[in-house]
């Protein structure tokens, strides 16, 4: 997603690439995929951009400060560079003889001991058109002196042109400041960029295959934009849980979302097809370019469409999972409906979908335990939504189970969302979960 939705990044996804191989190459781009780089800020971090040490590499200053002249040719008539210090502050003057716009330091601080002590170094007259260069943007509070100096001198923020955007809070703390002046911030590229890159290239790895293959957690990731969802991502990554998609799927498109959450882990498209097999099979044929862990269809669409699924994405490696009965469906809602009770209707729609060749079922923990003890000819997986720890709310759903109950029911797959994706620390939520519920739940 970019910082700016109307002019995107200031460099294109292949001048990205390279980007991030020339930092990579100059030791200006640090990865740990254990999470433990330290930031400035607090925290931890698995990339760190580090571009003070270009002070040691003169060719990568000099390429930097021909990737950075070009957004600043770009905005309109900007008469003056402000500097934040101390990560571009060997950009500066070469950026200023590349594009003929002089240069303003302002430092957080005024620096004791000096003649002058101001926090400003350079002119910076009222009425000039001004933008502001960073190394990156986190929450933005190292930008707040520099916004701040901007305004005092009267002159007119444009833009806050940085290298990368870690997409990390600075909409929260600066944003109202930056919308009052109308500037926008420019990135040339954002944190998951650079992940993303770096999982496909094996710079990083996504997860340890232990992981993915003992975590049986499908993490709903329901109701939210993709801003919202990403710093919870970055850190639930190493975990190996599986990520469901629906609504953000219908925001940020098929082609997008794929590959762009793959990134952080197995993925789980929750289509739910249910129409005439063809318009369901092509809807799948989608997915070809990076084929999700599973599909899930709803089984009541009969055996031709689910077939149909099965057949398009054979090849792909994605396990089609057919929907029997949503858990948010009681007794009464079931019988207004198929004029059954649950278990019956359950039964019947799993046959059908087992003899079109899917890979498993979603059902409840109610109907889990029937399901898995059925003799079917082939394994199958059994998904569980509705499951909730003892005494967290069950929202919406009427059939729930807690994961200890699901697991000894016979449920393979697990699906929860707003436990963990509210919880204060989610990362530790889902160790709790594997360590304390789940493992005691397994037969």
């Amino acid at each position: 997603m970019s910082t700016n939705d109307r002019l995107g990044h200031w460099l294109s996804p292949c001048e990205q690439e390279a980007a991030i191989e020339m930092l990579a190459d100059n030791d200006l781009l640090k990865f740990d995929n254990l999470h433990s780089l330290p930031l400035k800020s607090g925290g931890t971090t698995d990339i760190y951009v580090n571009l003070r040490l270009m002070r040691s590499h003169p060719r990568a200053l000099q390429a930097l400060a021909f990737l950075y002249s070009n957004p600043l040719r770009r905005i309109r008539q900007i008469d003056r560079i402000v500097e934040v210090p101390e990560a571009v502050s060997p950009l500066a003057g070469v950026i200023s003889s590349l594009t003929g716009i002089p240069i303003v330091t302002v430092r957080e601080e005024a620096k004791p001991g000096r003649v002058v002590k101001g926090t400003i170094i350079g002119d910076l007259k009222a009425g000039e058109r001004v933008a502001i260069i960073d190394d990156v943007i986190t929450d933005g509070a190292s930008k707040i002196a520099a916004i701040e100096t901007v305004r005092q001198a009267g002159a007119e923020l444009i833009a806050l042109v940085v290298l990368v955007d870690r997409q990390q809070g600075w909409r929260d703390k600066i944003g109202h400041l930056l919308e009052e002046a109308q500037c926008m911030v420019w990135s040339a590229m954002t944190l998951h960029d650079i992940r993303k890159h770096a999982i496909e290239n094996k710079l990083m790895r996504r997860c340890d295959p232990a992981a993915e293959e003992g975590n049986p957690i499908i993490l709903a990731l329901d109701g939210k934009d993709w801003d919202e969802i990403l710093p919870f991502l970055d850190k639930i990554r190493t975990s190996g849980c599986i990520l469901k998609v629906n609504d953000l799927m219908l925001a940020e498109g098929l082609d997008w979302i794929l590959p762009n959450l793959s990134v952080y882990g197995r993925v789980m498209i929750d289509l739910k097809g249910h129409d005439i097999p063809a318009t369901v099979a092509n809807a799948c044929k989608r997915m070809a370019h990076r084929p999700p862990w599973a599909v899930t269809v709803h089984a009541s669409g009969g055996f031709q469409m689910m077939n149909a699924v099965v057949n398009q994405l054979r090849d792909a490696g994605t396990k089609v999972l057919a929907v029997t009965l949503l858990t948010s469906l009681g007794k009464d809602d079931c019988q207004e409906i198929y004029n059954r009770l649950p278990m019956d209707q359950v039964i019947s729609l799993a046959k059908l979908a087992h003899s079109a060749g899917v890979d498993g079922f979603v059902c409840s923990p109610e109907e889990v335990g029937m399901l898995s003890s059925m003799p079917w000819d082939r394994k199958m997986l059994f998904v569980t939504p509705g499951v909730r720890s003892p005494g967290v709310s069950t929202d919406d759903q009427k059939r729930v189970a807690t994961p200890e109950e699901a697991r000894k029911a016979g449920a393979t797959h697990l699906v929860m969302g707003r436990q963990i994706l509210s919880a204060a620390d989610p990362v530790a939520e889902v160790t709790r979960l594997l360590r304390d519920e789940i493992s005691a739940g397994r037969f």
